[in-house]
């Protein structure tokens, strides 16, 4: 069974180990007293069970876990996304969400240049914008038409057409 992307941790919400949640699912009360698997900025996971779900504003919410006592406990599951089963959250196999496509691989339209892996989706007032990072670069393509190509789910790669100012090299620290 393949897993969803049903949100992502902010960070912590008061002392008692409750965490701020990012999320667009419309039903995501339905994890309430599932397991579901967080993904640490590590590439560790952890396997935790939620309790409770309380609606914030917009697109963000409270999560409780079972195994979550305190906010000490909330700072390594920090910017953790969570993953969960799709037929959990009624997603079948042949649906997708706009958070399915992390980890796709990005390619230039023009001369099949490999730009790098979607990394993060950010949500703006007009569209979405892909963040696709490389161990050089970094590449910020809004989804409009003019630029996304081909997006290809069973082999999660996408095609882009760049222009001038996209592609930035990172800042070394």
């Amino acid at each position: 069974m393949e897993l969803l992307i049903a949100g992502k941790v902010l960070g912590s919400h008061n002392l008692k180990g409750e965490v701020k949640v990012i999320s667009d699912l419309d039903n995501i009360e339905v994890l309430v007293g599932n397991k579901v698997i967080l993904e640490l900025t590590d590439s560790q996971q952890k396997l935790l069970t939620i309790k409770k779900i309380e609606h914030l504003v917009a697109n963000k919410w409270i999560f409780s876990f079972e195994e979550i006592k305190n906010k000490q406990d909330t700072i390594e599951i920090r910017n953790a996304n969570i993953k969960v089963r799709r037929d959990i959250v009624g997603i079948g196999e042949d649906e997708y969400l706009i958070s399915d496509m992390i980890g796709f691989k990005v390619y230039d339209v023009k001369g099949d240049e490999y730009l790098g892996e979607i990394t993060e989706i950010m949500d703006t007032a007009a569209h979405d914008i892909y963040v696709i990072e490389s161990e050089e670069f970094e590449t910020m393509i809004p989804d409009v038409d003019v630029f996304i190509k081909n997006i290809d789910f069973e082999n999660k790669k996408m095609l882009v057409d760049t222009i001038e100012g996209m592609k930035e090299p990172k800042v070394k620290k």
